[in-house]
């Protein structure tokens, strides 16, 4: 072989090797899975080169990237990165660097899908970079599984309860992830906490009952949810509700612990806010010192209230002035000065609260005019702002105020004020129930008084029973003896006129009368009946039927007993004469044949005697009637009060039982009961006390002028809470307003009685009207339910003390509310009156004089 020859070989075999190696080449780059590509350094990516990756990604052949009529690269680019994508490959061929970048491209049926793509520039002879190869692969996948990623991680970001996971597998359990919640609740940064076990956040307090069941949880690799006491980065206590959930593989294998932690302090802190009020309420209930329950209430706020201090303020209604009740850390010196202020607007803005009887908020002292006087104490002791309450009763009296000082000028919050109305309604009810306390154990002292003035009153006019008895005994002896007497003087009468005369005419307190057998009187001597005995003459007789002061029918009766004394009787009996009592023994008188001839009558006066038997009879009598009312009275108050308080206390004892989140409506219904019964109670008070003001005439109206129609809008509020179920009310006025001049105090009395007996009277779902009519010279109210009704029989008793209707036993009452009504009625010059009739109900009206118009010029 030449050389021709071998050279011929010798190239062939190359050509061969080199075609063998650039079919190897296509093959790899046809089966790759993307594309590879070599274009221009244009805009539109001119392709050179592109492998058949290209259809399964985009859905375009290599040969439609071909030819001047070619598909652009450039043009498949979303137009949204088309422009960030040329740059950042033209800012990697200024410095020579690869580039590699994600973006967006646009398929043959409108898909879109991410793609990633790797490249370099290639030099030209002259060394520019005017060509690109490179990789570029579907990366949607990735994408979307990265999406999914973060949109899963920003939202276990975004939860408003930390999210932690620990390694299972490794020995104490790290930490692999917390999210940005974590972090808020805790202080701690993610780099803090990673590789760490969360026994960090107890701290030291490691003696907890959650601790020991969450560690039994991780040994056994199951689930649990326990409540721990946590400290954050800087050392405050937060309450964790902490659920853990254990994390197993395909293999059931545990690989993972999450825990979910929720801070429930707020909670933790509310409920331990409503256990200290639910104390204080009980304390109330049960009658507890009343220091002891205003300092309750001044720790609740002072610990809930940042930087504050409290003080209650107990109002003396006798000197106008405000006295310290309670206020344990504030400053002595400026409580000495403070105690005993006046209860006025030109007082401090606690003096002023109670006056307005309002809240008083007051953010600087310093600058304030109310506090002018005062600003060494509080540049001293660095007090800024003063928050006043009043402390009022259920009728608007105020009681005291409750005040809270501040180290800083501000206001309250609204989570604050709410606490603050909160322990006032508390404090308030504290010193009402007090006051009435107070005012009950006054009443029966005053009763126990009275009962004892009664003893003492009913033992002295035994005495002077026993006494009077005594002195009729020796009457009725004396008169004894006078009828010996005057027997004797009879005998002697018969021998000596004279001496019968001279008996007679000094017979003491009574006459002698001698009546023969024609009824005339033939002899007449005594003290007594002096008109009768100046119609007979010494020497004349008088016919009895000739007495011009008898009447016919005395004169009858008297005929009668003479007749009887004539056929022999001896006759005793009483008679009454011109308002003097007398006491007639008769006997029958011989005449000289022995027949009876003569009737003598001896007349003594007995006004005495009978006046103390009046009075002793009287006196037993007051005595039975305030011995049956003594009976009632503790019969009625120990039945009422003994099923408000059993109810209380057994809705109280059911509310303690009733302490989960999730028993809510439970513990307001027995509130409400408790509310409810507290009321009953106060109003059953208030009976008692207005009928003991009554008897002792201390109530005086005071006369207001005000709008009856809202004045009954606002009563009718008071009363709804004890309206049954289905009960409507209605009131009906023709004019907007309606003005009186009347005491609201004895009005609210009036019509709060009239409407709690149409709500307690009346069954459910029935209707109740309230009618206010105005006429010229009178203003009435008329109150209409359809009720019980009364029945008629017991109508006229209605208005009596302690009266209570057979069909009305089975219903709370005491037997004082109408009676007191109708006492406050006529104290305003008013009249009440009704109609009712059993089973259709009752309408009570009360009319009263239309005042306002006779004092128009002086209320104006």
């Amino acid at each position: 072989m030449n050389s021709a020859d071998s050279n011929t070989s010798k190239n062939g075999n190359g050509n061969k090797t080199l075609f063998e190696s650039d079919r190897k080449l296509r093959t790899l780059v046809g089966n790759l899975p993307g594309i590879v590509y070599r274009c221009r350094n244009d805009k539109k990516w001119t392709m050179e080169f592109i492998s058949n990756g290209c259809y399964e990604l985009t859905g375009y052949t290599s040969d439609q990237f071909y030819g001047p009529n070619g598909i652009s690269w450039g043009d498949l680019i979303h137009e949204d990165d088309r422009e960030e994508i040329w740059n950042k490959i033209q800012e990697a061929l200024a410095t020579k660097q690869q580039f590699h970048l994600n973006y967006r491209v646009i398929c043959t049926n409108n898909k879109v899908h991410w793609v990633s793509e790797h490249g370099i520039g290639v030099p030209d002879q002259d060394g520019k970079l005017n060509h690109l190869e490179g990789f570029i692969e579907n990366i949607t996948s990735q994408k979307e599984a990265e999406d999914i990623l973060k949109t899963r991680n920003r939202a276990l970001n975004a939860a408003g309860k930390g999210i932690i996971i620990a390694d299972a597998k490794v020995t104490r359990f790290p930490i692999i992830y917390v999210n940005e919640a974590f972090e808020t609740i805790t202080g701690y940064k993610k780099q803090e906490v990673m590789g760490k076990n969360c026994d960090f956040l107890q701290s030291d307090d490691k003696d907890q009952e959650g601790i020991e069941v969450m560690r039994n949880a991780l040994k056994n690799g199951s689930s649990c949810k326990v409540v721990l006491r946590n400290y954050k980065k800087d050392g405050s206590l937060f309450w964790n509700e902490l659920a853990i959930t254990p994390v197993r593989n395909k293999k059931e294998e545990l690989t993972h612990f999450i825990a979910v932690q929720n801070d429930i302090t707020d909670r933790k802190n509310e409920e331990k806010l409503k256990d200290r009020k639910r104390l204080v309420l009980e304390m109330i209930i049960k009658n507890s010192s009343l220091n002891q329950i205003a300092l309750n209430i001044v720790k609740i706020l002072e610990e809930d209230i940042q930087d504050s201090i409290v003080a209650i303020w107990k109002f003396n209604k006798d000197s106008s002035k405000l006295g310290v009740l309670s206020a344990p850390n504030f400053p002595k010196d400026f409580r000495d000065a403070l105690n005993g202020v006046i209860m006025s607007p030109k007082s401090c803005s606690c003096g002023i609260a109670g006056h307005l009887k309002q809240e008083v908020i007051v953010e600087n002292m310093l600058s304030d005019p109310s506090w002018h006087g005062f600003e060494s104490y509080l540049a001293e002791h660095n007090l800024k702002a003063c928050w006043s309450y009043p402390l009022l009763t259920s009728s608007g009296e105020v009681l005291g105020v409750l005040a809270v000082y501040q180290k800083n000028s501000k206001v309250p919050t609204v989570i604050e004020e709410g606490l603050i109305k909160d322990t006032t309604q508390l404090a308030s009810l504290a010193l009402e129930q007090y006051v009435i306390r107070e005012a009950l154990q006054h009443s029966q002292r005053q009763l126990e008084t009275y009962t004892q003035k009664l003893e003492k009153t009913v033992e002295n006019r035994t005495t002077d029973l026993r006494a009077t008895v005594k002195k009729l005994e020796e009457s009725n002896t004396n008169l004894a003896d006078q009828i010996y007497e005057t027997k004797i003087a009879e005998e002697r009468a018969k021998t000596s006129e004279a001496l019968f005369s001279a008996i007679a005419k000094n017979f003491p307190k009574g006459v002698i009368l001698l009546v023969n057998d024609t009824m005339e009187i033939i002899y007449m001597e005594g003290t007594a009946l002096e008109r009768v005995r100046q119609q007979k003459t010494h020497f004349e007789k008088i016919n009895i039927d000739d007495i011009k002061n008898f009447s016919k029918r005395r004169k009858a009766i008297f005929k009668d007993y003479i007749s009887a004394t004539l056929n022999g009787e001896h006759l005793s009996f009483e008679t009454k004469y011109r308002g003097v009592s007398f006491v007639v023994n008769t006997t029958p008188l011989q005449g000289n044949g022995n027949g009876i001839t003569h009737a003598l009558m001896v007349f003594n006066d007995i006004s005495d005697r009978k006046k103390a038997e009046h009075k002793i009879q009287m006196a037993l009598k007051k005595e039975q009637e305030l011995n049956e009312l003594k009976s009632r009275f503790i019969s009625t108050a120990s039945h009422e009060f003994r099923t408000p308080l059993s109810i209380i206390l057994s809705s109280a004892t059911l509310i303690e039982k009733q302490n989960t989140p999730d028993k809510g409506e439970i513990r307001l219904r027995h509130t409400k009961q408790i509310k409810s019964n507290v009321q009953n109670l106060v109003v059953i008070l208030n009976d008692f006390l207005s009928l003991s003001k009554l008897e002792e005439g201390a109530i005086v109206a005071h006369m207001e002028r005000f709008d009856l129609v809202r004045f009954s809008k606002f009563l009718w509020a008071e009363v709804e809470m004890n309206k049954k179920t289905g009960q409507t009310f209605e009131i009906i006025h023709k004019t907007p307003e309606i003005q009186v001049y009347l005491d609201p105090k004895l009005m609210r009395h009036i019509l709060s009685n009239l409407l709690g007996n149409a709500v307690k009277y009346s069954n459910e779902n029935q209707h109740i009207i309230l009618k206010i009519i105005q006429g010229k010279h009178s203003v009435y109210i008329e109150v209409i339910d359809q009720g019980i009704g009364i029945p008629k029989e017991e109508q006229k008793n209605l208005f009596q003390r302690f009266f209570r209707a057979k069909n009305s036993l089975d219903i709370q009452g005491t037997g004082l509310g109408l009676h007191i009504v109708k006492q406050y009625t006529e104290l305003l010059g008013g009249t009440i009156s009704f109609k009712s009739e059993q089973n259709q109900g009752s309408t009570f009206r009360v009319d009263f004089p239309n005042a306002i118009r006779n004092n128009e010029s002086e209320t104006e």
